[in-house]
């Protein structure tokens, strides 16, 4: 009988237990609704259901959300930080998460990471890392890429996912191509240009299909030093650099993409920053086959090249006592030596970089591979 009557009593305590659990749950969900319903104080009613408004923070109107967070509740700074971050208003947003980070939870850090990648606040999310607020994903490892990491450091699966290689990677040659382009940027920007680059040309291959194949780009990182400015032409030390010892071999070409320069091709390596358009990386690419601009040439390249004489380049003839070609026109290219012609009357992508490549350019371009293509100044590893 004991035994019994101790059951039974273990069993009404359990039920009493229940009964206040869930009238303080039915509790606590009467104080939000009151907020969100019958314009209740958010500031008492938040005191009374700590939890419950917690675990339902972002319900709550921005206007609620926001008394709150300049009351310093810490889960409501998140919050509002959050909703101000969607509204693109970022530099006020900060002054909100910023304070809650000793608060929020391991999920809560890398949606607000992930927030701020979408708008490529990297100052933000740098200020994460240092805090050690920044969990490992997809927002800490962009930013390791943005940052310029080292080779070691980067997270091979991440790399792959978004279709990047690294340069200590083999990467393989297209032997249906007649030149093959190994693309290469020491940071994020400049991979996501590169891959835009690579996929529009696969839209319409120049001059035809199957002449140039490019490699995935492939993120170098602080293994090269590039310095160049933005009035300057883009340039990285390769002469210092162990980069080349870490490269593929047997690729044609090489395309470095440094963050800053004008764009330019020397000896099968072209260096373009990670703001150029299309069109500029079409008119560098015509150079590896050694069409020269139809603009004012550099006072230096004057100086030796304005001084030869006949078809210097696909698109340019130097004549000093000779006639042009019938049919070809002055070019702007030589301004001391002999005088230059070009092949059209038109402007063209040698001259402009905004036009488009014409037909007769086009055509130009694939005969001259035809005839040349082995003589060409490939990339010296």
């Amino acid at each position: 009988m004991k035994t019994l009557a101790n059951f039974f009593k273990i069993s009404v305590l359990l039920l009493c237990a229940s009964l206040i659990s869930g009238s303080s749950n039915k509790q606590n969900s009467i104080g939000f609704w009151q907020v969100l319903h019958a314009k209740a104080n958010v500031i008492d009613s938040y005191w009374q259901f700590p939890r419950y408004f917690a675990d339902h923070i972002l319900r709550l109107p921005p206007s609620a959300l926001a008394r709150l967070a300049r009351n310093k509740v810490a889960h409501a700074q998140y919050g509002y930080g959050l909703s101000l971050l969607s509204n693109k208003q970022t530099e006020t947003a900060k002054l909100f998460w910023q304070a809650s980070l000793s608060k929020i939870s391991l999920v809560q850090q890398k949606k607000l990471a992930n927030m701020l990648l979408t708008q490529h606040r990297w100052q933000d999310l740098a200020l994460l890392k240092r805090k050690n607020k920044l969990p490992k994903g997809d927002a800490f490892y962009h930013l390791q890429l943005q940052q310029q990491a080292p080779l070691e450091t980067l997270n091979q699966s991440f790399m792959n996912k978004l279709g990047f290689l690294v340069a200590s990677e083999q990467i393989e040659i297209q032997a249906q191509c007649i030149f093959n382009v190994l693309m290469l940027s020491d940071h994020r920007d400049g991979l996501f240009r590169l891959n835009r680059f690579r996929n529009k040309y696969a839209q319409q291959p120049e001059p035809n299909n199957n002449t140039f194949c490019f490699s995935k780009p492939v993120y170098v990182g602080n293994a090269i030093v590039c310095n160049s400015t933005k009035t300057k032409f883009a340039q990285c030390d390769w002469k210092k650099s162990l980069l080349k010892t870490r490269l593929p071999k047997g690729f044609d070409f090489v395309i470095m993409m440094p963050k800053q320069g004008t764009a330019n091709v020397r000896n099968g390596l072209m260096h373009i920053n990670s703001r150029a358009s299309y069109a500029v990386f079409l008119h560098e690419l015509m150079h590896f086959n050694g069409f020269e601009d139809e603009y004012a040439l550099p006072a230096k390249k004057q100086a030796w090249l304005c001084q030869l004489e006949g078809l210097v380049a696909p698109n340019l003839f130097i004549a000093h006592h000779k006639e042009a070609p019938k049919g070809w026109h002055k070019s702007k290219s030589c301004q001391q030596g002999g005088v230059a012609y070009k092949p059209s009357s038109q402007w063209s992508i040698m001259q402009y970089q905004q036009v488009a490549l014409s037909e007769q350019y086009r055509a130009l371009w694939q005969t001259h591979i035809e005839q040349h293509a082995d003589l060409f100044p490939r990339f010296n590893y």
